[in-house]
């Protein structure tokens, strides 16, 4: 089996690995992490490195691949071009939980992961480094652009267009025929019967409610609507 590392000590990596090790396709040889300390001991493995030690340790552990176990849209783009810059030729994985429903017809690119209970349907189309979280549902003929998320419970209905690094958060609803522009993240619990636009936040059941956000603003916390 290949060995490979997990990036970010976090509890969406906790669920990583409790995949990674149903799946028993790879081996874990720890964590890096730059903002938890060395030898922090994470679900069973350690953080063995910062990321200015990566390469360093590609080369002394006969690591070639990783996964970025990263929530947040925008910082795991982010860590995705950090990584790159230090080490090209790194393969990043895809996960998928065993007990994922996936179409017969459907092709999951790298860095994307797929966590338990997730349906996605047919002839949709998955981006690379998306997330598909606990039972969450991609409808018929959707596409989820590059970067992009559902987090648990959201159910997306069919021909639905979500954009590049947007994010639909719990138990978020879209009906079909909507498109979601880039950068744009739905809160918690709401309904979407229209379109919504680039860089917006918008919530409300229905939506009742769209402001202006930034591409790297925070949206996943304990503050309602946005978690």
């Amino acid at each position: 089996m290949k060995n490979i590392l997990i990036y970010g000590a976090s509890g969406h990596s906790k669920m990583i690995v409790d995949i990674i090790l149903k799946n028993k396709n790879y081996t874990i040889k720890g964590f890096i992490d730059s903002y938890k300390p060395i030898n922090t001991e994470i679900y069973g493995y350690k953080i063995i490195a910062t990321l200015d030690g990566l390469s360093e340790l590609l080369l002394a552990q006969n690591i070639h691949s990783i996964v970025i176990g990263i929530g947040d849209n925008f910082l795991r783009k982010e860590a995705y071009q950090n990584i790159k810059k230090i080490s090209p030729e790194i393969e990043f994985i895809s996960v998928i939980h065993p007990n994922a429903i996936l179409a017969h017809d459907t092709l999951i690119p790298e860095g994307t992961i797929i966590m338990a209970g997730a349906i996605i349907n047919a002839d949709s189309k998955i981006g690379k480094f998306c997330i598909l979280n606990t039972k969450s549902s991609l409808g018929h003929d959707s596409i989820m652009s590059d970067f992009s998320s559902l987090a648990s419970g959201a159910t997306i209905g069919g021909n639905v267009q979500i954009g590049f690094c947007s994010a639909i958060c719990i138990q978020g609803t879209i009906i079909q025929n909507i498109s979601i522009g880039d950068y744009t993240v739905i809160g918690a619990g709401s309904l979407v019967l229209e379109d919504v636009g680039n860089y917006k936040k918008a919530f409300g059941h229905p939506i009742n409610c769209i402001n202006d956000r930034e591409a790297s603003s925070k949206y996943l916390s304990n503050k309602k609507p946005f978690s």
